[in-house]
């Protein structure tokens, strides 16, 4: 007997191995995987749910509109869950959880509760294998100074953003030199200090990437960071305030770094920030 089309039936999609529907699902958006797809058939729900699809968690884009209570995402957990009280906090829980553990790249919206401490613990305590981590801005005091103590939470951790220079940072610093061996990736923005400073460059000597664009650095800090972290392989310091970018001492300071960039900064005296508005917006330098 001849095979044709309407004689083989065409496998149904909720048969096919929960592998190769995970693979399929790397397309959709973590929306879709956590409102749509599980709602399928058993098949579509195991799927949904492995691990591997929840690694990478970039919760910072576009967060005002999907994460807002007035957003589709929150309409679609009432519609499909029941869920009356959409909340951030819920979220990241529902993502760890299906993550059981292997989250390597976390980014945070700044829709965090103040204090953070629901969302900051629920990170210490379900991401264990953490390479990658986006702080929020503006984080209150009371989560800065625990960040020290988060730090331990995350021993394979590499690479940390904080998009504003915490006023714990020195000890921060401390505790990354201490827990984290593989760290190499900073990035951070605000008004750095000689302490912030002096802890780059003996807690963190073996960084390979720093940088601390739109930040108040100036020029002796800056010197000190240059001196100290000797692997360094990208800096930048674009749009600051604190040194000029064609300062001599400075480019040679930073002549053997591959990707060396402090393009538009300038030395600022007071003087000059009292009589130009230019240099004066917050738009201009985050001053933390």
């Amino acid at each position: 007997m001849e095979l044709t089309a309407a004689t083989i039936a065409a496998p149904a999609w909720g048969g096919m191995e929960t592998d190769c529907l995970a693979h399929v699902f790397r397309r959709l958006s973590l929306e879709d995987l956590a409102t749509a797809a599980p709602l399928v058939c058993r098949g579509w729900r195991r799927a949904a749910a492995d691990p591997s699809l929840w690694r990478a968690l970039d919760l910072r884009h576009d967060h005002v509109a999907r994460f807002m209570p007035w957003a589709p995402l929150a309409a679609a957990f009432a519609r499909r869950y029941g869920v009356a009280r959409f909340t951030f906090a819920g979220f990241l829980k529902l993502c760890l959880a299906r993550a059981g553990g292997s989250v390597s790249h976390l980014s945070l919206p700044p829709l965090l509760s103040s204090p953070a401490a629901t969302e900051l613990d629920l990170v210490a305590a379900n991401c264990p294998r953490l390479h990658q981590l986006a702080l929020p801005p503006l984080l209150s005091s009371a989560d800065e100074a625990r960040l020290p103590e988060l730090i331990p939470r995350w021993p394979l951790l590499q690479h940390l953003e904080l998009e504003s220079k915490p006023s714990s940072f020195p000890a921060v610093a401390a505790q990354l030199a201490l827990h984290c061996p593989d760290f190499s990736g900073l990035k951070t923005s605000g008004s750095i200090k000689p302490e912030d400073a002096a802890a780059m460059a003996a807690k963190l000597p073996a960084l390979r990437s720093l940088c601390l664009d739109s930040s108040y650095l100036p020029k002796q800090e800056l010197l000190a960071i240059l001196a100290g972290c000797k692997q360094l392989v990208e800096f930048s310091a674009k749009n600051c305030v604190g040194f000029n970018e064609k300062d001599e001492e400075v480019i040679a300071g930073g002549a053997r770094i591959e990707r060396f960039e402090i393009g538009g900064s300038r030395f600022i005296d007071d003087e000059m920030m009292a009589g130009d508005d230019e240099f004066c917006g917050s738009s201009y330098v985050d001053v933390m």
